[in-house]
């Protein structure tokens, strides 16, 4: 049996998407199921050893289902709830930060982020990707590289750490590194904004 708690429903073509607006360029924040299965599968086993009540996997699901149909207060309500009835279950941090990322709410996705972190047995390189971009967007840039090079240390796969790390790079000039993430997410099919490409090539063309 595999666990979905930490992923938005799959019947969203098999994913789901936040998309949020940093100075000039949209990125975006992205869950495959597929990437993931075995990371909520091997959570659940560690829920189960540590006795967690079903009831807070419950609310987090339903805070997925509220998130896909776009009622993203309900959905918030759903996974703090779940915090509150096991404060240990990551997947409900996960699941508020996700919602507070949505909302351009920054400081509240990275204290989630954080927690979901701290929680998270094994290690989920999508908390340490989106608490990245969460902490670039605050301006936080030396933080916000580190935790991105992190979710690409715990999954080279993560796309969408890619394409984000990408930007940072492309900021500071170093455009070979920029444009070789970039062609590595574009490798691994991640969302990629057009936009996002234009504006690397005004910053850190490709060609230099």
């Amino acid at each position: 049996m595999k666990d979905d708690s930490y992923r938005p429903n799959p019947s969203v073509s098999g994913s789901s998407k936040a998309s949020i607006l940093t100075q000039h360029v949209k990125i975006h924040t992205s869950f495959i199921a597929a990437i993931l299965m075995s990371f909520f599968f091997a959570l659940s086993g560690n829920a189960q050893e540590r006795n967690i009540k079903p009831f807070a996997k419950d609310a987090v699901e339903k805070g997925w289902l509220y998130f896909n149909n776009g009622d993203l207060e309900t959905a918030l309500r759903r996974f703090h709830q779940a915090t509150i009835i096991d404060p240990e279950f990551a997947p409900g941090y996960f699941g508020k930060a996700y919602v507070y990322s949505a909302q351009n709410n920054h400081d509240s996705a990275i204290e989630n982020y954080r927690k979901t972190i701290e929680l998270a047995d094994p290690p989920f390189s999508h908390a340490y990707g989106n608490l990245g971009l969460a902490l670039l967007m605050k301006g936080q840039k030396e933080e916000g590289q580190r935790m991105l090079l992190k979710a690409l240390e715990i999954d080279p796969n993560n796309g969408d750490a890619h394409v984000n790390i990408a930007w940072s790079y492309c900021e500071q000039k170093e455009n070979k590194k920029a444009w070789e993430h970039i062609q590595k997410a574009q490798e691994l099919k991640a969302m990629i904004e057009p936009s996002l490409l234009k504006e690397m090539e005004t910053v850190c063309p490709s060609n230099h």
